[in-house]
């Protein structure tokens, strides 16, 4: 009876620390990396002032680069 107790008591925690362990365990996805592009200003008024345009662009990860034929 007391052992049960003691069991159930503590089963919240022990579950947290497996789930913890569980997920640090698991690889890490990898994630679209961003570039940041500044072009030059093209001699307009807009763009002495403000600077040239700017441009984001992301490089994401081929499926085919993932571990074990997994998916997304």
């Amino acid at each position: 009876m007391i052992r049960a107790q003691k069991f159930y008591k503590t089963l919240p925690s022990k579950i947290t620390q497996a789930e913890q362990a569980w997920l640090a365990s698991q690889p890490q996805p990898n994630k679209p990396q961003a570039r940041f592009i500044e072009h030059p200003p093209d001699g307009s008024e807009a763009q002495r002032l403000l600077g040239g345009a700017l441009q984001a662009k992301y490089e994401f990860v081929d499926d085919e680069d993932l571990p074990n034929g997994e998916t997304r």
